[in-house]
């Protein structure tokens, strides 16, 4: 059960696929609106995680925390309820993203992969913790799309462009990446962790529950629709700080093109996709993940 075998670029063994197929499934399912469907996939992966000692009981006991007032968050209306919950949400996400909460034991997939000959080594984490935010996000908190009306479409086609061209430029000056177009063999194993785990949780948890709180508090403010914005957007940049000040103000544009996508469409997976296209585009046509 546990001997290694490498599947997409990825160094796996039966008890990690096992117990990471129904929560990348759960994802899936959110994705065409599938909530009750994810959230029974979700238990499921919870309960093989446990199983093969990706989680303990303290993982066990946080997840099941934060699907709980994820759950209370959308069910009670009481404002100051929704604001204990709310903080707790933010308390708990944190601590996943950051990987501090005990009781998990993240498998270490990719081991200092040289996806580019003259960048740094590569790892690569399945973190437990930060897919099973994306899932209780998704499934509980984060309102349901809307379709966006041509007009929008069009503008929010336009920005993304434009951000991810100024973000990819903005690198290669900042001295962060330079031009390396390659089909590097981890790329499906890749794009799997980075759309599925990185990419939903991140835009679940700075759009589809961050601003959308603060697009309910700025409705009526003069400049609230932009404030909301700004904040969202500064705020993902601010949180990627320990990468540096170019890589800062990278992930700050990046941030801004997300939120304006999320403000004009309503459409959760609309940052998503922006946010995954840039990091597609980055890992297939520049140094990744930096210059050495």
């Amino acid at each position: 059960m546990n001997s290694p075998f490498e599947l997409f670029g990825l160094t796996l063994n039966a008890g990690i696929v096992i117990a990471f197929l129904p929560a990348l499934l759960a994802i899936c399912a959110l994705t065409i609106l599938m909530r009750r469907t994810s959230l029974a996939l979700a238990v499921l992966s919870l309960i093989f995680a446990y199983h093969f000692n990706i989680v303990d009981t303290f993982g066990v006991a946080g997840v099941a925390s934060l699907f709980l007032m994820c759950f209370g968050f959308n069910y009670f209306k009481h404002i100051a309820v929704r604001w204990i919950l709310g903080i707790g949400i933010f308390v708990f996400t944190i601590l996943f993203f950051i990987h501090a909460f005990p009781g998990f034991n993240n498998p270490l997939v990719i081991e200092s992969y040289l996806v580019s000959e003259n960048a740094v080594p590569f790892s690569k984490y399945l973190n437990f913790d930060k897919l099973m935010v994306a899932i209780a996000l998704m499934a509980l908190v984060v309102p349901r799309r809307k379709s966006p009306k041509n007009a929008k479409t069009k503008q929010v086609f336009s920005v993304s462009t434009l951000v991810i061209l100024l973000g990819l430029a903005g690198g290669v000056l900042s001295g962060l990446v330079e031009w390396d177009p390659k089909l590097s063999p981890i790329l499906v194993g890749w794009v799997i962790t980075n759309l599925f785990i990185t990419c939903y949780a991140e835009e679940a948890f700075f759009r589809g529950f961050l601003q959308s709180q603060m697009q309910k508090i700025e409705l009526h403010h003069r400049f609230g629709q932009s404030i909301t914005v700004v904040f969202s957007g500064l705020l993902f940049g601010i949180v990627h700080l320990p990468g540096g000040l170019a890589y800062t103000v990278i992930a700050s544009l990046l941030g801004l093109g997300c939120a304006y996508a999320y403000q004009k469409t309503n459409n959760i997976l609309v940052p998503i996709y922006i946010h995954f296209m840039f990091n597609l585009m980055h890992f297939c046509f520049f140094t990744y993940p930096f210059l050495a």
